[in-house]
């Protein structure tokens, strides 16, 4: 019976065990290509499944006599170990010039329709200079960044 007892026990001990929270990882992938149109390709990846809303925020592409952005928000869905591309902009960047986007992901709210603000999730920032006579991107934006998502999902 003793036995009994303390095998229950272990077992609720992990069955009311806090959930560890998600890790999600964000790059850019960027290229150029002819007349100097900067493609830009959003993609995260979690290590757990995870429902959210994200944001995309920042000037975007800048120069001396333009910025360009494509604000935008939208539900999503992340699988376990897959990456997915969630957003994508293009933009003509006639160097010197600026990249700066920034991603939030936030609580998926219940009700989709609904512009009350939700809690901030995870945070990532997206920026490098752009110099003079740049014809190739270099993998600055496309290195992975990785969070542990605040208050869990």
């Amino acid at each position: 019976m003793t036995k009994r007892i303390v095998a229950f026990c272990f077992f609720l001990s992990f069955w009311s065990a806090p959930a560890q929270a998600a890790q999600v990882c964000a790059w850019m992938k960027e290229s150029i290509q002819a007349d100097d149109e900067h493609d830009f390709e959003l993609w995260l990846e979690a290590d757990s499944r995870i429902d959210f809303l994200y944001q995309i925020g920042g000037k975007g592409v800048v120069t001396a006599s333009m910025s360009g952005n494509s604000p935008s928000s939208a539900t999503f869905s992340l699988d376990p170990g897959t990456p997915e591309k969630v957003w994508g902009y293009g933009s003509t960047l006639n160097p010197p010039g600026r990249i700066d986007f920034s991603v939030e992901l936030h609580q998926k709210p219940a009700d989709i329709f609904s512009e009350a603000p939700t809690p901030l999730l995870a945070r990532f920032v997206f920026q490098r200079n752009v110099p003079q006579g740049e014809t190739k991107a270099p993998a600055t934006l496309a290195k992975k960044q990785c969070a542990v998502l605040k208050g869990g999902n």
